[in-house]
């Protein structure tokens, strides 16, 4: 979709670079919408539609953006810290190289998002959809996924240390090289997952689901902790 021109929303000029912090834009059409390096610090966009917007550099700080739409909008190098997405449908949207670090995204929708090398430092996904989303070489220490969804994850090389899992499906996720020492995983599902490389040293495991795992002698595991052979089918009580 081509994106809009300048146009103007309750007194607020939407353009490039524009001054939004603290603008209450809720309910607004911004479909198309051109916010490269748009500062929006504050800005309220609970129940906005961003599809296809172009986010590019933007600072949404502390942004409240509780079920708005940024599907497939382009948000890379954006910085979202402390923001409130819950709720937001954000798949296929480009965050590679962004900022979520704190912030809030419990239920929001990421499937198919691109979040490559993004820094989401004890981010909150509680219950988020991340199916077949790309994570590769993202910073996720001590970020909340329980109950999340991760099947088909693009995750290699994923920093994932203390965080917490418990109940995700990773069902058929590429973890190779994965970080995941000290994250607790118990009853998460890892079936058809690769975790060639993958570092789970001092993880909780309890009750996890490793059928037909992948890894080999570069995969470290908890101290006495006996993995299933690779390809192989078992659970953990």
């Amino acid at each position: 979709m081509a994106m809009r021109e300048a146009m103007e929303v309750r007194g607020h000029q939407i353009a490039a670079d524009a001054d939004l912090a603290g603008a209450d834009l809720t309910d607004a059409d911004l479909r198309a919408a051109d916010l490269t390096g748009a500062w929006l610090g504050g800005a309220v966009l609970s129940g906005s539609d961003l599809s296809d917007a172009r986010l590019v550099g933007a600072d949404l700080r502390h942004a409240i953006c509780r079920g708005t739409v940024f599907a497939d909008a382009d948000m890379h190098h954006a910085n979202l810290w402390s923001a409130d997405l819950t709720d937001a449908r954000l798949g296929g949207a480009v965050l590679s190289r962004s900022w979520l670090g704190s912030a809030r995204l419990t239920g929001t929708d990421l499937r198919s998002a691109d979040l490559g090398g993004a820094w989401m430092t004890a981010t909150d996904l509680t219950g988020a959809a991340l199916g077949a989303a790309t994570l590769a070489g993202t910073s996720m220490t001590r970020t909340c996924m329980r109950e999340a969804d991760l099947t088909g994850v693009f995750a290699g090389g994923v920093d994932l240390r203390s965080a917490m899992l418990n109940g995700a499906t990773m069902r058929a996720a590429n973890l190779s090289g994965a970080i995941l020492r000290d994250a607790s995983l118990i009853g998460a599902d890892l079936s058809l997952s690769d975790l060639v490389g993958a570092d789970l040293s001092g993880a909780q495991l309890d009750q996890v689901v490793l059928d037909g795992i992948r890894h080999d002698d570069t995969t470290r595991w908890p101290d006495g902790f006996s993995p299933p052979s690779s390809g192989g089918l078992d659970d953990h009580d």
